[in-house]
C-alpha cells in the first residue's frame, strides 16, 4: 500500500551551495501524489511553484540533484531529503521549501529520518505501482559505469575508488534493502569532499554553506573533522544514500540489481533518462505483499548479524 505522513514537520537551516538559511516544511499528501516541491518564496501562481521530483524535470547541476519545472523554477539539493522519503517508504509527500534549495544539515540523511518517525508514517488505501526492470543497461564507461539487471527486488552492489589512503576501495553490497536497512546501515553516513578541492569550488559559486559541521572533508593524511567517521565504510555508504535519493526521481520504488563503480548524481540521472527512454526497458507493475514482509524479515536478522 502507497504511505504519506500522519502530520507535517518542519526543518531549517543552511543550504550547501547557496549558503541560504532555508526554512522546509514537509506535509502529507494523498494516493497518487508523489513527491512534490513548493517554492514558497515565489510570488507567482499556485501552478508555477510546484515542481514535481520526476525525471522529466531534472536538470544538469554540479555535486547535487536539481530539478525544475516547466516554468523556469527550481529546487536544488533534494537528493538526501529523497533518499530519506524513499528509504522509509513515504510515497507522497508535499515540501514545502522558502528558496532554491534544501538545506544540508549534518550531511546525511539522519535527521530527516527522525523528523520523519516523530511525524508519523500513514498507510494508504491504494495499491503501491513499482517500476521492474526488464532488461540489462549500462551507461558510463569502463571507468566509470552503472550497470541496471532485472531483479526480483532492489539491490545495490557499490564500488568506489579514489586516489586517497582512505578512499582506495571501498564496496558495500546490499542483495536486499528495506526501511530497517536504510535506518541502520545507510541514512547515518555523510556527504564528504577534498580539501584541494575547496578553492575551485568556491569560485565556481558552490560549497558556500559547506562546513565541517555538514560534510567530511579529507586533506592528503586523512580526515580534517574533528568528529570520527561514523562507520570505516561511510563513504560508500553515503553514495548509496545518494543513489537512493536520486532513483526515487522514477517516481516509484523499482526493483532491478544495480551494480556501480565510481558512480555520482550526473551517472545515476544518465541511467534513469536512458531506462526511461525505451518502454522496453521497464514496466510498472503491483508491488507484492508477500515479498516484503519476507525482504523485511531476512533484513531484520542480517542488521542483527551486521550489529
Amino acid at each position: 500500500m502507497q504511505r504519506t505522513l500522519k502530520k507535517s514537520f518542519s526543518f531549517s537551516g543552511v543550504c550547501l551551495h547557496s549558503g541560504n538559511d532555508t526554512s522546509v516544511t514537509v506535509h502529507p499528501a494523498p494516493a497518487n501524489t508523489g513527491i512534490k516541491f513548493k517554492r514558497t518564496d515565489l510570488k507567482t501562481s499556485s501552478e508555477e511553484k510546484i515542481i514535481d521530483a520526476v525525471v522529466e524535470n531534472i536538470i544538469e547541476s554540479q555535486l547535487c540533484t536539481s530539478i525544475q519545472n516547466k516554468y523556469g523554477n527550481k529546487v536544488s539539493t533534494i537528493e538526501h531529503l529523497m533518499s530519506a522519503l524513499n528509504g522509509l517508504g513515504i510515497d507522497n509527500a508535499l515540501v514545502d521549501v522558502d528558496s532554491d534549495e534544501v538545506p544540508i544539515l549534518d550531511g546525511s540523511s539522519k535527521i530527516f529520518v527522525d523528523l520523519i518517525d516523530e511525524a508519523g508514517i500513514k498507510n494508504l488505501r491504494t495499491s503501491r505501482k513499482i517500476v521492474k526492470i526488464l532488461r540489462p543497461i549500462i551507461v558510463g564507461n569502463k571507468d566509470v559505469y552503472i550497470k541496471a539487471t532485472p531483479a526480483e527486488s532492489f539491490k545495490v552492489d557499490y564500488t568506489i575508488s579514489y586516489d586517497h589512503i582512505l578512499l582506495d576501495h571501498q564496496r558495500l553490497t546490499l542483495d536486499y534493502f528495506d526501511e530497517n536497512i536504510f535506518r541502520e546501515l545507510i541514512s547515518n553516513s555523510r556527504t564528504f569532499g577534498f580539501k584541494d578541492d575547496v578553492d575551485m569550488l568556491l569560485e565556481k559559486g558552490l560549497i558556500k554553506g559547506g562546513s565541517l559541521n555538514n560534510a567530511v572533508l579529507l586533506d592528503e593524511k586523512g580526515i580534517v573533522n574533528e568528529e570520527e567517521l561514523r562507520y570505516p565504510d561511510e563513504f560508500v555508504r553515503h553514495k548509496i544514500l545518494d543513489f537512493i535519493g536520486d532513483i526515487f526521481l522514477l517516481g516509484k520504488k523499482v526493483e532491478g540489481h544495480f551494480e556501480i563503480f565510481c558512480g555520482g548524481h550526473s551517472l545515476t540521472q544518465e541511467l534513469l533518462k536512458t531506462l526511461m527512454s525505451d518502454k522496453l526497458n521497464w514496466k510498472l507493475m503491483d508491488e507484492n505483499p508477500s515479498h516484503i514482509d519476507k525482504r523485511s524479515i531476512e533484513s531484520r536478522t542480517e542488521i542483527s548479524a551486521a550489529i
